[in-house]
């Protein structure tokens, strides 16, 4: 009678569930038809698996407080429901002690979660857990009913008809889950859709995939500027450790899958998703909540959708940018390259800021790419102007660039009163990103500032000879300026069999002789702090009266008693080519 009795049970609460189409209804409603199913069961628990981060959480629960239960996280084989997860059967426990059991292995924080769930801490007397199978044999998650009264415990054919039931419900949850899923489709559908036909912006996007998620939802490019983020008062603020790293991950391991990370404050989730053009990343899209409310596989057809409008919107605002500065760079090319620069100059000048007292500036990049494999050849370069492209539109100053062969050129509109600090600061930048991204040896070189944009051809050819100089001297990753070469920049052109002869004529017996290095260093800084004995000493860390025993000693290998106007500028002339060809004992020694 009593088996009757649950059969009809269980066929009555078959069909209340086939009734319901409503994922979450069709959920709740198992739990509770299960438990007027098996006879004697007190409470139980509806756990699902989170095939992302390979856990099982509570769903829903009766007997227990779902605020604290659902926090639990069960990795497969952990406590009574990971066990039957991971065994893919049915399991019954029969006494107390089989509970405890099978109980034993809970982490700590779950265990703690599990003891805040319930009244007054209580292991079940006895319980039953079996899975839940779709039709392609996935197991979607775990049912468990318990028992906490002492006069009551579970037998062979509960186990038996509540594994009956879960085959009957599975067919329930899977379609309740197309029905959800169909219905779902349809409305992420059309939020996006509503954006995309309103063309809407970046920041209409996100609102839209932000709303329909209820995440908080971040853009970042992939120099970590945020984009976009909604909502902009509640969005949480990343650490820039964190973001660093997702960066890297995402930019320079190229790992393309979603990921999580934690911000190391208890209960927030990221889970971070690479906005991709042509197998390319451009950008970074960021969801923020907590870890509670995980993403479901709708959840992640909205995010599938929504990411080809993240990369038409950023690939749109890089294209207005690349089109702009593309054109103005074949002007300023022309005007570099042809034999009369003026006509170019007139057109590019359309382009420029107007103003009285303006200079204008021409630096050059030069970024040593032989060693770049050809497949990379092209992406590099992509990836190379996106930096260019970013970093001009942080400066002050007005510039147009143009590229030929990893060769970046620019024009900068100056005023009279600007340093290059800030010029030189943003060569630096993209000669510390070829290096660090690719390992690449770059130099820059500024020519000195003309007033007429026809000069900038001349100023052009003064970079070029700046950077030769850095190549001569191999100083990779630095910036130059034409004007800081001094005396240095006429010797770029002559003959160094020439130059290292006039350097042997004029102080060879002083080279020949000096083994350390001393008296030439000496004679170097003597003329630099010219001829003064005190200033040249404290250059040289030593006394005095060392600088006049070296002075001594280096006029007796010149065979002179003092140095004349002539003879000083000759030796000093000599010393300057000496250090620029690295004669010892330059070799080692920057450019003093």
């Amino acid at each position: 009678m009593k088996t009757e009795k649950q059969l009809n049970s269980l066929m009555a609460s078959i069909r209340v569930l086939s009734t319901t189409r409503e994922l979450p209804d069709v959920l709740r409603q198992l739990l509770q038809e299960a438990l007027q199913v098996i006879d004697g069961s007190t409470a139980g628990v509806l756990f699902l698996y989170d095939e992302q981060q390979n856990v099982l959480y509570a769903e829903s629960a009766i007997g227990f407080t779902m605020d604290a239960l659902g926090k639990v996280r069960l990795k497969p084989g952990e406590g009574m429901s990971g066990k039957t997860f991971q065994q893919k059967k049915g399991s019954i426990y029969s006494q107390l002690g089989d509970t405890k059991a099978g109980m034993a292995n809970l982490s700590q924080l779950n265990a703690h979660y599990y003891e805040q769930s319930l009244v007054e801490l209580a292991y079940p007397v006895s319980a039953i857990s079996v899975p839940l199978h779709l039709s392609d044999g996935t197991c979607i998650g775990v049912l468990t009913v318990d028992i906490f009264e002492r006069n009551r415990t579970f037998e062979a054919h509960d186990l038996d008809l509540l594994e009956t039931f879960a085959r009957q419900a599975s067919i329930a949850v899977e379609n309740a889950r197309l029905y959800s899923q169909n219905k779902r489709t349809q409305e992420i559908h059309q939020a996006l859709s509503r954006v995309s036909l309103s063309y809407g912006g970046l920041g209409d996007i996100t609102a839209a995939l932000a709303r329909l998620l209820s995440k908080d939802v971040v853009v970042f490019n992939e120099f970590g500027e945020e984009l976009s983020r909604f909502p902009e008062q509640r969005a949480q603020t990343l650490p820039d450790e964190l973001l660093a790293e997702m960066i890297e991950s995402l930019f320079v391991t190229r790992n393309f899958s979603m990921q999580t990370w934690s911000t190391g404050r208890g209960e927030i989730e990221l889970y971070s998703f690479p906005i991709q053009l042509d197998g390319e990343p451009i950008g970074l899209l960021i969801l923020i909540g907590s870890k509670q409310a995980l993403l479901n596989p709708l959840d992640k057809v909205a995010i599938e959708q929504a990411l080809p409008l993240f990369v038409m919107e950023l690939h749109q605002r890089e294209k207005q940018d690349v089109n702009d500065l593309m054109y103005t760079g074949r002007l300023l090319e022309m005007m570099i390259h042809s034999k009369q620069p003026e006509g170019p100059s007139q057109d590019l000048l359309m382009h420029l800021p107007t103003g009285l007292h303006q200079h204008y500036v021409v630096a050059k990049v030069q970024v040593e790419h032989g060693r770049v494999p050809m497949p990379l050849y092209n992406r590099m370069k992509q990836q190379l102007m996106r930096k260019v492209y970013y970093e001009l539109s942080k400066l002050h100053e007005t510039a147009i660039v143009y590229e030929r062969h990893f060769d970046l050129t620019f024009l900068f509109v100056v005023s009279p009163k600007q340093s290059f600090l800030g010029i030189e600061t943003f060569l630096q930048e993209l000669l510390g990103y070829a290096e660090q991204k690719w390992t690449l040896s770059s130099y820059a070189g500024i020519g000195r500032p003309v007033n007429l944009l026809s000069a900038a051809k001349d100023a052009h050819a003064e970079a070029v000879r700046a950077i030769h100089y850095l190549q001569r001297k191999q100083r990779t990753n630095q910036v130059i300026t034409y004007d800081s070469l001094g005396p240095y920049r006429l010797f770029l052109d002559m003959n160094e069999a020439d130059l290292t002869q006039y350097v042997s004529d004029k102080i060879g017996p002083i080279i020949d002789h000096d083994a350390s290095g001393d008296l030439v260093k000496t004679l170097f800084v003597y003329l630099e702090q010219g001829q003064r004995l005190k200033e040249a000493a404290l250059e040289l860390y030593v006394h005095v009266n060392t600088v006049k025993y070296r002075l001594k000693k280096i006029y007796e290998l010149l065979g002179i008693t003092n140095l004349s106007v002539n003879q000083s500028f000759d030796i000093h002339l000599a010393l300057k080519i000496a250090h620029y060809l690295e004669i010892n004992p330059f070799s080692d020694d920057g450019q003093k």
